[in-house]
């Protein structure tokens, strides 16, 4: 038995991230123009963040599978592809034959349901 919704993503915890590393980016290309090239870091660093932050927004957990975006595009795993599964206290690391999805379960709205979703549905489809 399965849980039956998909759990649901807390968006304005991404958004604010996201703002944050628009502002960090601003700041320090500002730090540039001024002759300080150690805004460089911040530009670098908040690019990272940025883009980290995007992949969890993008994150998708249906009955389907998995998709997120990445850099090379959307990415979708279903759950009978599943072949590896790494688990930490705040994400799951789903990884196939040719794709990886990293999810992040602190961007949801019930991390518990979340984590008792995904694991209801790896189980299944590694009994089939």
């Amino acid at each position: 038995m399965t849980p039956a919704n998909p759990p649901k993503l807390i968006y304005s915890l991404a958004f604010g991230s996201l703002m944050l590393g628009i502002l960090l980016i601003a700041g320090g290309l500002w730090l540039v123009a001024l002759g300080n090239f150690t805004g460089i870091y911040s530009v670098f660093g908040a690019t990272v963040l940025i883009l980290l932050k995007l992949r969890n927004v993008s994150t998708r957990v249906t009955e389907a599978g998995v998709s997120q975006l990445t850099l090379r595009g959307r990415v979708h795993l279903s759950w009978n592809e599943v072949t590896q599964v790494t688990r930490t206290p705040l994400s799951f690391t789903l990884a196939g034959a040719k794709r990886r999805v990293v999810v992040s379960v602190e961007e949801f709205a019930d991390s518990a349901a979340a984590i008792s979703y995904m694991e209801s549905h790896i189980r299944m489809s590694r009994s089939r």
